[in-house]
């Protein structure tokens, strides 16, 4: 019986570890401190949208500017953030936005949609996921 027992136990062990090895692997994606990043929100080819001409403003995100892959290195120095998950954001299109999220250790390549069309150039921007959004003015300028 008791053999039985440690075997039942053996084996659930050995079938979770897998199962609990990927439910860490997600918040290794992100730094681990809230960020707070200032700039203007636009559009990607893709749909999607960026925060170009951005400035960290808090925490987080700041320590991979000088470490880890050189692509967030280069798109945090440059500036442009590929916003996820953020609500509702259509509305604050062409506006200079804050918004306060967890910054991915990853990013996405696009072009940014201009009003003429895209720039033609492809990008990579640092992925931001977004838990707030506060307007700071109607434009970019």
């Amino acid at each position: 019986m008791q053999k039985t027992l440690l075997a039942v136990c053996a084996a659930s062990v050995i079938a979770l570890t897998p199962l609990l090895a990927q439910s860490t692997r997600p918040s290794e994606q992100y730094d681990s401190k809230d960020t707070t990043i200032t700039g203007c929100l636009q559009k990607n080819k893709s749909g999607g949208f960026w925060l170009t001409e951005a400035n960290i403003d808090s925490a987080g995100a700041k320590a991979s500017t000088t470490s880890g892959d050189k692509d967030v290195r280069r798109a945090t120095a440059r500036g442009l953030w590929n916003l996820e998950h953020g609500k509702d954001l259509d509305r604050y299109l062409n506006q200079r936005i804050q918004v306060t999220g967890r910054a991915k250790k990853d990013t996405s390549g696009d072009e940014l949609k201009g009003t003429t069309g895209t720039t033609g150039k492809e990008m990579d921007a640092r992925d931001f996921d977004v838990k707030s959004v506060t307007k700071i003015s109607d434009s970019c300028r």
